[in-house]
């Protein structure tokens, strides 16, 4: 498995269950709370690093979408 540190201080959890759900990896990741942040599991792949860069880029088009409007 391959894994991200996301902090807290940047997203909370419901956040990144969205972004998991609109990128149709929910159920795929895993994510497990950690003192200060959350750990995100992608399982192992020749497509991993793609899922990663897609779910990282679902997360600032959110963001840009939220200071946008």
């Amino acid at each position: 498995m391959m894994t991200i540190f996301i902090s807290a201080a940047e997203y909370d959890y419901h956040t990144l269950v969205k972004v998991a759900e609109m990128t149709g990896l929910h159920g795929i990741i895993g994510f497990h709370e950690t003192e200060d942040g959350y750990l995100l599991s992608f399982p192992d792949g020749e497509e991993t690093p793609t899922l990663i860069d897609l779910y990282k880029s679902y997360l600032r088009d959110l963001e840009n979408n939220i200071w946008v409007h």
